[in-house]
């Protein structure tokens, strides 16, 4: 079972390789992770925390929520890419 920092840390890895900041969106966002976590309470409350955080800014974009990172967290963002997430690739 992933824990919510790990699902974070999938997520905004996906979103920095994207270079999906600010205006860019994607709805591919849970992709990559395995089907059992996609609905998971866990994912759910990962999401909803980078958005309260204001990490991650979501788009209603054809009948589905498309998300970006924030450009104007990119320094934390990034913090956290470098702690968290650069050892995974």
């Amino acid at each position: 079972m992933l824990s919510k920092l790990d699902i974070k840390a999938r997520i905004i890895r996906k979103l920095v390789r994207w270079q999906k900041w600010g205006g860019a969106h994607t709805e591919n966002i849970l992709k990559g992770l395995p089907s059992h976590l996609i609905g998971d309470k866990n994912t759910k409350k990962a999401l909803k925390e980078l958005e309260k955080d204001k990490w991650i800014i979501p788009a209603k974009k054809t009948g589905e929520i498309h998300y970006s990172l924030n450009p104007e967290k990119a320094d934390e963002i990034l913090q956290f890419y470098e702690k968290y997430c650069k050892t995974a690739d």
